[in-house]
C-alpha cells in the first residue's frame, strides 16, 4: 500500500530508526478491504458448516454450556495482552515502535496474562456456579486466552505492515483447523461430547498459533523484549483493553447471565441465533478492519477528519446492514431445517435481532473515529455505560422474560451505542470560545 520511509523517534533514551508508511493510495482501502473480504468469505463458509455440526452434534444443552465458557472468556479476553494488538497497529503506523518490539513484547505478556486469567476463570465458573464442569472451563480459557490471543496479536501485527492477504489467510487457517476438527471427532466419537470437543478445540488452537508465530517470525524476525517500553504501552493498552471488555459484556454477558438465570437449553437457542446475526457482520467486519489502521492516520488531522472519514463508511456500509437486516428476517424460518428441530425457536430469536447488523454498521465506525482521534478514554467511556446498562437491564429482564429478554436489551443496547457515539462525536466537534473547533483537542481525554 505505501512505501516505507524513515523517521527517527525517541525510545529509552536513545535514537532508534523505525518504518513509518506513507500515507494510503487511491484504492488502498478498496484493495485491503477486498482480501480481507474473500479471505472472511471463505471463513464464513467454514464457520458456517462448523457451526452447523457443532450445534447439531452437541444438540442444545451442550452447546449452550459450551457457548457460555466461551462467552466467559470473551468478557476477560479484552484484557489478555492489555491492548497489544491495537498498540501493535497505533505504533508501528505512526513511526514510534518497531515491529518486532511490539511482537515480542505483546507476546510475552499475552503469555503472562492469559494464563492468570484462565486461572481467574475457572474461579469465577465456581464462584457462580456456572453449569459447566470445571475440566471444560480451562480448556476454553487455555485456547481463547492465550492460544488465540498470541494468534490475534499476528494478525494485528500482519494489519500494522498492511498485509491484508495474510491477516485473511489467518483467520481462514483458524477456522478451517476448527472445521477439520469437529469433523474429525464425528467421525471417531458416537456420540460427540462436550469433553471431547473442548480438547479437539484446544489442540486445533494450539495449531493456529504454532502458524501464526511462524509466519511472524519470517515477517519481523526475532522477537524483541523491552521492560521500560512494555511498562510505558501497558498505561495506554489498558484504555484499549477496558473499551474491548466493555463492547463484550454488551455482547455476551446475556449468554453467561441466561445460563445462570434461566437454563442451557435457552442460551443454546440464544446463542445459535446471535451466531447466525454475527456470520451476516463478516463483509462489515472486513471493511472495519481494513480501515481501522487508516483512522490513525486520518487522525493526525483531528476528531473532524476521522468523523468525515467514518461518515464516509457508514453511508456505504449502511446499505449492506439494511439489506441483512431485512434477510435475516425473511430467511429466519429455513434455520431449524438446517440446525435441526430442537433449533425451533431460533426462527422468533433471528427476527428479533435481525435490526443489530444495521446498527452496528453505524456505531462500530463511529467508535473507530474517536480512537484514530486520540479519543480512546472518551471511546472507553461510553463503552463502560453501555455494558453497565445491559447488565442491569438484564438482571430485570432475563429471569421473568428469558431469551427474549436478553435480545430486546442487546438491540436496545446497540441503539444505545449508536446514539451516545453520535452525540460524543458532535459535542466534541461544537465551537469552542476563542472561534477554534474543538475536533482540534485531538487527544483529549
Amino acid at each position: 500500500m505505501g512505501q516505507s520511509g524513515k523517521a527517527e523517534v525517541s525510545l529509552a533514551g536513545e535514537r532508534r530508526a523505525v518504518s513509518v508508511a506513507t500515507p494510503a493510495k487511491s484504492g488502498g482501502l478498496l484493495r485491503d478491504a477486498t482480501h480481507l473480504s474473500i479471505g472472511q468469505g471463505f471463513r464464513l463458509v467454514i464457520q458456517a458448516a462448523y457451526f452447523v455440526l457443532i450445534a447439531r452434534s452437541l444438540g442444545p444443552d451442550a452447546y449452550g454450556a459450551f457457548v457460555t465458557v466461551v462467552a466467559m472468556a470473551a468478557l476477560l479476553g479484552p484484557f489478555s495482552g492489555l491492548g497489544t494488538p491495537n498498540l501493535f497497529i497505533k505504533n508501528v503506523r505512526s513511526g514510534t515502535r518497531e515491529a518486532n518490539l511490539c511482537w515480542g513484547n505483546g507476546i510475552v505478556l499475552t503469555v503472562i496474562s492469559g494464563s492468570a486469567l484462565s486461572a481467574v476463570g475457572l474461579g469465577l465458573s465456581l464462584l457462580f456456579q456456572l453449569k459447566t464442569a470445571p475440566f471444560v472451563v480451562v480448556m476454553v480459557c487455555i485456547s481463547d486466552l492465550v492460544l488465540l490471543k498470541v494468534t490475534e496479536l499476528a494478525a494485528f501485527g500482519f494489519t500494522a505492515l498492511e498485509r491484508m492477504k495474510q491477516t485473511a489467510i489467518q483467520s481462514v487457517v483458524i477456522s478451517l483447523l476448527r472445521l477439520g476438527g469437529i469433523v474429525a471427532l464425528m467421525l471417531t466419537m458416537h456420540p460427540v461430547t462436550l469433553r471431547g470437543w473442548v480438547v479437539v478445540y484446544l489442540l486445533t488452537s494450539l495449531l493456529g498459533m504454532i502458524y501464526a508465530v511462524m509466519k511472524g517470525g519470517e515477517i519481523w524476525g526475532r522477537p524483541v523484549f523491552n521492560l521500560q517500553v512494555l511498562r510505558r504501552d501497558v498505561a495506554e493498552g489498558v484504555f484499549f483493553s477496558v473499551a474491548g471488555s466493555a463492547a463484550t459484556v454488551y455482547n455476551d454477558i446475556d449468554k453467561i447471565m441466561l445460563s445462570r438465570l434461566a437454563d442451557l437449553a435457552a442460551t443454546g437457542v440464544y446463542a445459535a441465533a446471535y451466531r447466525v446475526i454475527d456470520v451476516t457482520m463478516t463483509p462489515v467486519r472486513s471493511l472495519a478492519a481494513a480501515a481501522y489502521p487508516q483512522f490513525f492516520r486520518k487522525g493526525a488531522g483531528g476528531l473532524g477528519a476521522t468523523y468525515s472519514y467514518a461518515l464516509s463508511l457508514i453511508a456505504k456500509a449502511a446499505i449492506y446492514g439494511s439489506l441483512a437486516s431485512a434477510g435475516l428476517w425473511l430467511c429466519a424460518p429455513a434455520l431449524p431445517m438446517v440446525l435441526g428441530p430442537k433449533y425451533g425457536e431460533v426462527v422468533a430469536a433471528v427476527r428479533w435481532l435481525a435490526l443489530i447488523p444495521l446498527l452496528r454498521c453505524i456505531h462500530s465506525f463511529l467508535a473507530d473515529a474517536l480512537s484514530g482521534a486520540g479519543l480512546q478514554r472518551t471511546r472507553t467511556g461510553v463503552q463502560v455505560v453501555v455494558a453497565l446498562v445491559n447488565i442491569a437491564l438484564n438482571l430485570i429482564v432475563l429471569p421473568r422474560y428469558s431469551w427474549r429478554g436478553a435480545a430486546w436489551t442487546s438491540v436496545g443496547c446497540d441503539g444505545l451505542l449508536v446514539t451516545l457515539f453520535l452525540f460524543t462525536v458532535l459535542s466534541y466537534r461544537r465551537p469552542v470560545p476563542g472561534g477554534k473547533s474543538d475536533h482540534l483537542l485531538r487527544g483529549a481525554p
